[in-house]
């Protein structure tokens, strides 16, 4: 497993992440809002940090950096937070949990409550 590629499916509890077409759309507008925020952060505080005599270069490289590296470093965690936040919208029905558990004794792994 590499860090950038994604399973169709939670190990732990069958969840699949794709429940209708477009979810990544959630996940990577996570993705972006975190980077947005994060280049807000840096740039706000190399601009207060230099005032009055800006130093530019340091806060523009500061800048590039964390609109370059956060992206994939918040890769995988930007799928999972907009997974929590689909399931508070949009609880499982009772076939995807149906069809969670048939993932999970797909892939060899059993619920707690069939132990």
């Amino acid at each position: 497993m590499g860090w950038l590629k994604r399973v169709p499916r939670c190990r732990s509890c069958g969840y699949r992440y794709e429940r209708e077409p477009g979810f990544s759309l959630g996940a990577i507008t996570i993705n972006i809002m975190m980077t947005f925020a994060l280049l807000a952060v840096v740039l706000a505080v190399g601009i207060t940090w230099s005032y009055p005599q800006l130093a530019v270069v340091p806060i523009l490289a500061a800048g590039g950096i964390v609109v370059l590296v956060l992206p994939v470093l918040f890769y995988p965690f930007s799928y999972t937070v907009w997974a929590a936040v689909d399931l508070l919208m949009h609880p499982l029905d009772a076939g995807e949990a149906a069809d969670a558990e048939v993932g999970l004794m797909a892939a060899g792994i059993f619920s707690d409550e069939n132990t």
